[in-house]
């Protein structure tokens, strides 16, 4: 029965204690009892939920406290990394966060409404409890005379039964997210659920869409415009997408965008995501989607025609957030929450940034009557800039033909005559009075100019929406912080999250601008830490320098810690974890099956960054790190600081080998590049490098030594293209320098560098096997001298090899 399934989350346990035991035992015996297979296959066994009685028997009453087998469950699994959970035991452990957290809401009192066996709430009356037809059962004995039925009084929460996977029918069976939740959820549950429980990853943008939400006409010229900037901007700068989710009015045309980029070859940076929150009573066919257990996979027929006053969900929004107020047919239950979701998104931290910057939220605008007005009204007083496109119809036009004009034009009597122009038929059904109200928040909206930018065609035939977008964000922020260069300097922080070269290059750093490298620091590491080569290299032609970059405490070692998933971050793991069990005597490491990564309290020092580095390049050469440089950059907790204090080596080189010049920031960030095997990135520091030919040999080699140990054939191949590409320009910087002084060029070969392990050039071609360098004429001419040109660790080697 609709609205009215049975809870079907396993009974609570009794208290138990658990203290003696380890937490992977616990999770093991748990899942020896839950998990029982059942006859199709791996699925988990209701049948089979029952206390551990064995394994509590075994310990002792240390702490005691109530719990149930899945919050159990849970909290081991969370405690726990030594092992693996089956797929049935995560759905499991999902099934159960959302029975714990997320409601819906259900009618509690029956009240007969104006359809003959209908309730007020607009269900009918079979589908109702038996306890909510009785008036004074249901609200204490003093119901029977009630003439209204109130949303808030008569509905009760009851754990939501529709979560999971909805497919829809059609061309390409696409697949979505959806949850039925009651409109009292909070909002930061909601968010939880969609980046921990849907695995989102936070957004640098929010874009919320909003208009007309029956069908409008759009021209084909804005409605492409619209279709390109909106995916655009969700593609460049990692960006949510928000609307109504239903499929009709501006809510479709989201949707055709999202569908159109899916569908291009070129939307090769992964899936835009798109929610829709709509109204749950609103939701035509919503039956399909009920199931008590949860977590199915639900089949939604797109039924357009025989939906009547109900909508049908859109196919193309990712996620859905269907909100249930416990009742029938009334639009507009989603806005509250939508709003309150919105203002907790907009104060969550932007990205990898150090500062203060909070997640940006924009409101675009397509058509619209007056409940959009009163949410660009709602919306521009909360300092969310508004976009409004000209030419989409209604109150969108209204507001653009109105925007920049002086507010003594602005009267009763202009308005009267562009709501009969832009509205139609629709006009005569408006009262004068509501008019008046409409004119003035429509006056209060051009007064807040810095929060509007109003998007037309004719005048921007070479713009796009996207940029207006942006513009209208970094306008907004422009004129709220009022706090001169640190404005800018967000301004520029924001261009970068969202990864937009063009607008920095047009909005930002404009002629008139004058940046002092200190100013750019902070975009800098962020442009690293998010592997942005295009910025990095805007940034270093405006001035930055990468010797105030790295200067700033735990710089160099901050980019280790952000390395992305690749063949060294998984060498340095397992040195991590080697360290990790020595000095915790664990019986297992920190990390899972498959290739390792880091774990969450984990961190990397320089220590192991030049341990793993001396690996790659060879014993003959010292560690690029000194020992007494490494200090504790990890947590104050005490596991970190004994972890990044230990001493690797036995060899100990003496400390004369130490006593060097200041690095070469160049030289440390090519190295980093390098490890990483990111082409961009290593290009651009590799023209910073003081010692150019030194580093390419260097970088050959330790690309070859990765190469021969990944098992990714891919980046094998990426991997060895890329020494391929240094070795050439090794030969290129010595050809150069050759063909102006022989000898001096010569000398180079067997120079001791002492950025890269006191090594020599012609010691590291050799190591590396680069065979087309050691050809070079200068080089066989060096090689023939018989000197001793080997040098690496202090030794001599007597052995020369001849190509």
């Amino acid at each position: 029965m609709l609205g009215l399934m049975d809870d079907l989350s396993p009974p609570e346990m009794p208290l138990m204690t658990v203290s003696k035991i380890q937490p992977e035992e616990v999770v093991h015996r748990l899942q020896k009892a839950v998990l029982t297979p059942g006859a199709s296959g791996g699925e988990a066994s209701e049948s089979a939920v029952a206390p551990p009685a064995a394994t509590m028997q075994a310990a002792e009453a240390e702490v005691r406290y109530p719990t149930s087998l899945p919050a159990l469950a849970v909290r081991m699994a969370h405690s726990s990394k030594l092992l693996s959970l089956s797929p049935s035991f995560q759905r499991y452990a999902a099934a159960s966060w959302f029975k714990d957290n997320i409601k819906k809401k259900e009618c509690r009192l029956y009240e007969a409404g104006s359809r003959e066996g209908f309730c007020q709430c607009g269900y009918p009356e079979a589908l109702h409890e038996e306890g909510a037809i009785k008036p004074d059962a249901a609200d204490g004995g003093g119901s029977a005379g009630l003439s209204s039925w109130d949303r808030h009084k008569h509905t009760r929460e009851v754990p939501t039964d529709a979560f999971g996977d909805v497919r829809f029918g059609g061309p390409g069976q696409k697949t979505s997210k959806y949850v039925r939740v009651s409109a009292d959820t909070t909002p930061e549950t909601l968010y939880k659920l969609l980046t921990e429980q849907w695995k989102l990853a936070p957004p640098n943008l929010l874009i919320s869409v909003t208009g007309g939400a029956k069908n409008f006409y759009l021209r084909a010229h804005l409605k492409s415009m619209f279709h390109r900037g909106l995916i655009k901007v969700a593609e460049t700068t990692g960006a949510w997408i928000m609307s109504g989710g239903s499929h009709a009015g501006v809510m479709k045309y989201v949707g055709q965008a999202v569908r159109d980029h899916a569908l291009s070859s070129r939307s090769t940076q992964g899936q835009i995501v798109a929610i829709g929150m709509a109204t749950w009573g609103t939701v035509h066919n919503r039956r399909a989607l009920v199931q008590a257990e949860g977590q199915h996979l639900a089949q939604y027929p797109m039924d357009i025609q025989g939906q009547g006053q109900l909508t049908c969900l859109d196919n193309n929004h990712t996620h859905f957030l269907l909100v249930d107020d416990g009742t029938h047919g009334c639009y507009g239950v989603e806005i509250e929450l939508r709003s309150r979701l919105e203002k907790l998104i907009s104060q969550q931290p932007l990205g990898n940034s150090e500062n203060d910057l909070k997640i940006p939220v924009v409101c675009v605008v397509l058509d619209g009557g007056p409940g959009t007005l009163n949410t660009i009204f709602n919306a521009m007083l909360n300092g969310t800039p508004c976009v409004i496109l000209e030419g989409s119809g209604r109150i969108a036009d209204v507001i653009a033909q109105v925007a920049g004009r002086p507010l003594t034009h602005v009267t009763i009597a202009h308005i009267h005559q562009l709501m009969k122009k832009f509205f139609g038929s629709e006009y005569d059904s408006f009262s004068d009075l509501r008019i008046i109200e409409w004119t003035k928040k429509i006056q209060d909206i051009i007064r807040m100019s810095h929060l509007l930018t109003v998007f037309r065609i004719n005048e921007d035939q070479h713009g796009e929406v996207d940029v207006a977008i942006l513009q209208a964000l970094l306008k907004a922020s422009r004129n709220q912080e009022m706090l001169g260069r640190d404005s800018w300097q967000r301004q520029l922080e924001l261009a970068v999250a969202w990864n937009r070269v063009d607008i920095a290059q047009t909005e930002i750093f404009t002629e008139e601008s004058q940046w002092k490298s200190s100013d750019l620091e902070q975009a800098m590491f962020s442009s690293l830490v998010g592997l942005k080569p295009e910025f990095v290299r805007l940034l270093l032609e405006n001035g930055v320098s990468l010797g105030g970059v790295l200067a700033q405490e735990n710089a160099l070692c901050n980019l280790y810690n952000h390395l992305p998933g690749c063949f060294f971050l998984s060498q340095l793991a397992r040195r991590v974890d080697s360290e990790h069990r020595k000095h915790r005597n664990g019986p297992q490491g920190l990390f899972g099956r498959g290739r390792p990564t880091l774990d969450r309290g984990a961190r990397i020092s320089m220590s192991h960054v030049s341990e793993e580095v001396r690996h790659l390049l060879g014993s003959f050469t010292e560690r690029i790190y000194p020992p007494k440089c490494h200090r504790n950059l990890g947590r104050d907790d005490d596991s970190v600081t004994a972890l990044t204090m230990v001493r690797i080596d036995t060899q100990e080189p003496s400390s004369e080998s130490f006593s060097e010049a200041p690095r070469d920031p160049g030289t440390d960030l090519f190295l980093w590049a390098v490890l990483q095997n990111n082409r961009e990135l290593a290009e651009i520091a590799w023209e910073q490098c003081k010692d150019c030919m030194c580093a390419a040999l260097a970088a050959s080699k330790i690309l070859k030594t990765m190469a021969e140990k990944d098992s990714d054939v891919e980046e094998t191949e990426r991997m060895m293209e890329l020494a391929n590409v240094y070795e050439k320009h090794a030969i290129g910087v010595f050809s150069e320098c050759h063909s102006c002084d022989e000898e001096r060029a010569q000398r180079l070969l067997i120079r001791v560098s002492p950025s890269w392990g006191r090594t020599t050039c012609v010691r590291l071609a050799l190591e590396a096997d680069d065979k087309s360098f050691v050809a070079h004429s200068g080089v066989q001419v060096k090689l023939a001298s018989g000197e001793t040109i080997l040098q690496g660790t202090q030794k001599t080697l007597h052995h020369i090899h001849r190509v």
